[in-house]
């Protein structure tokens, strides 16, 4: 979660940021006012703002519910929320919780005393929070975009469409409603679903996706979700509510950086990734491609590269990638010494550079392991087949053309238009191949499928293995190159390329047949176990970083981001 918000800094407006989140605890909508006029005017960016705006809101929210929580402490309100009525009204408030709670952030004067009584009576908090984090993202979203484009009409237009949301959802909350309009919707679903744009379906693929050694994804499949869908402030806010939550319920918020001991900040950012795969012992050395780090200094020459190369026993091509890196930034292969020496030119000085065997598998996984501290063996929590981006060649048209059709390119077509600046006009031949981007992060458009089905005890084994060569390592993604899925499951023919930390994602919940629900279902339980794991760590007497700490990991890691050569 945290390396997904890696880009955003925003140190230097902190305390404006900061002031408008106070401000939400005093009124909302003149917080969200005053935030749309920095935005128009230029001081602040819209997705920063927001993201403040939220912050507050959220936590203006949740302060209201446990002082409702805490005033059953006093013994007589406490005798006051006791008895039939009151049962009554705790069963009406939670029957109808989602109209109240709308209603309530739309109609000025009703939000303190509904949220307080959800808290007095014991309204499920995750009912609570998840309706209250969604009602705050559209009222939010909508007074912004409003008010940043008309002012004049943003009151007017509020005030009917937060009465007709009110409208919809009670009525919606009635059986005959539910009875009449169930049908009619599924009727008009299959009706409508035909004529919808490929946006509104995940933009199926045209045409099967067969990479060697992978599995087929058939065409027709959506290529898309609706969690790559949103833009990633408002996509981890539930996750960093769930962060706070369990580091207060562990009483520390930077506990990860003790789930993996032997790491850099548990892994969890701005980690040596040769440090990483440096863990992995000899008894485990052949399943990791080969690597070695070397520090770029100005006065390398081509043949010193090749000395260097040679004395780890690597062989052009090689992959040249940054020891502190970030979903794939900077990773290049490189075909000589004199293309590496090119790629060096690039790259900042004195900073550390991984040279790895270029596996030419076309299959790769991320597999998340998960391993208790004082477990036998681990298990493997998730599994994600990386689809690299490509288009395949029909013979007549170029790749620019190709590009444009395929959805998942098209989708990152800047990218690969920049990366393939000098070959847009080129035609490959049909059935060619025609590999976008050498890396399969979905930060340049590779496609995830969920292969936890492909899991065998096997493979477990194989993994509980590798770990057991890495002293102190619980939690984290390897990601690996493979020849075939049959190979796989056997844990064989794998070439393990990187080792994540704590800061690695179970990858398997941006398949695009996943629903949201399940998406964060996968991302909350992995947070939870990763709080688990560092909180055993801890129990055995490692220590975690403090947040001054673990800043100073952050702040090396962004400022190099920028630097790095562009990826291939």
């Amino acid at each position: 979660m945290l390396a997904a918000l890696q880009p955003i800094t925003a140190f230097s407006d902190f305390p404006l940021l900061f002031g408008l989140a106070l401000l939400t605890l005093l009124h909302e909508d003149v917080a969200i006012a005053a935030g749309a006029s920095l935005i128009s005017v230029g001081t602040l960016n819209i997705g920063l703002a927001a993201l403040a705006l939220l912050g507050g809101i959220v936590a203006g929210d949740l302060f209201i519910y446990f002082l409702g929580i805490l005033s059953l402490r006093v013994t007589w309100l406490r005798r006051r929320t006791e008895g039939p009525l009151l049962e009554r009204c705790r069963t009406a408030l939670q029957k109808n919780l989602l109209p109240a709670l709308v209603t309530c952030r739309l109609v000025p004067g009703v939000l303190f005393p509904t949220y307080f009584a959800c808290g007095a009576m014991k309204v499920p908090f995750l009912r609570f929070i998840i309706i209250t984090i969604v009602t705050a993202v559209l009222h939010v979203g909508l007074l912004l975009t409003l008010l940043t484009s008309s002012l004049e009409a943003a009151a007017v237009e509020m005030q009917v469409i937060g009465l007709v949301t009110v409208l919809v959802i009670v009525g919606l909350r009635t059986r005959t409603a539910r009875s009449v309009l169930a049908p009619l919707a599924s009727r008009l679903s299959r009706a409508v679903e035909p004529h919808l744009p490929a946006a509104l379906k995940g933009m199926p693929t045209p045409h099967a996706i067969a990479l060697p050694g992978m599995p087929v994804v058939p065409a027709g499949a959506r290529t898309i979700g609706l969690a790559e869908r949103i833009p990633p402030l408002l996509f981890y806010i539930p996750l960093v509510i769930q962060w706070f939550a369990l580091g207060i319920r562990h009483r520390s918020l930077s506990l990860p950086t003790a789930a993996n001991p032997s790491i850099e900040a548990g892994g969890l950012l701005g980690e040596s990734k040769i440090q990483c795969i440096d863990l992995i012992g000899p008894q485990a050395r052949r399943w990791v491609a080969k690597s070695v780090a070397l520090v770029n200094r100005p006065e390398l020459t081509a043949p010193d590269l090749e000395r260097v190369a040679e004395s780890a026993d690597l062989a052009f091509p090689l992959v040249a990638k940054p020891d502190i890196g970030w979903r794939g930034i900077g990773v290049r292969l490189v075909r000589d010494s004199a293309d590496l020496a090119a790629y060096l030119a690039g790259f900042p000085a004195d900073c550390r550079v991984i040279l790895q065997d270029y596996v030419p598998y076309a299959g790769e996984a991320g597999i998340f392991y998960v391993r208790l501290p004082g477990e036998r063996s681990g298990r493997i929590f998730s599994m994600t087949f990386r689809y690299f981006p490509h288009v395949v060649g029909d013979g007549r048209s170029n790749l620019r053309a190709l590009i444009a059709r395929d959805p998942r390119a098209a989708w990152k077509a800047d990218l690969h238009h920049e990366a393939l600046a000098g070959r847009l006009d080129e035609v490959p031949a049909e059935g060619e191949v025609v590999r976008l981007s050498l890396v399969g992060s979905s930060r340049v458009g590779g496609l995830y499928k969920d292969a936890r089905a492909h899991v065998t005890a096997t493979l477990v084994a194989r993994f509980d293995e590798i770990a057991d060569s890495m002293p102190n390592f619980h939690f984290g993604r390897f990601d690996v190159r493979f020849a075939s899925v049959e190979r796989l499951e056997l844990g064989e023919d794998i070439q393990i390329i990187e080792v994540n930390g704590a800061g690695a994602e179970a990858i398997h919940m941006w398949d695009p047949d996943f629903r949201l629900t399940d998406a964060y279902a996968a991302l909350f339980h992995q947070q939870a176990l990763m709080f688990e794991v560092a909180a055993a760590n801890r129990a055995r007497g490692f220590a975690p970083l403090t947040a001054l700490e673990l800043v100073r990991f952050q702040r090396r890691q962004q400022a190099l981001l920028p630097l790095y050569p562009a990826s291939n």
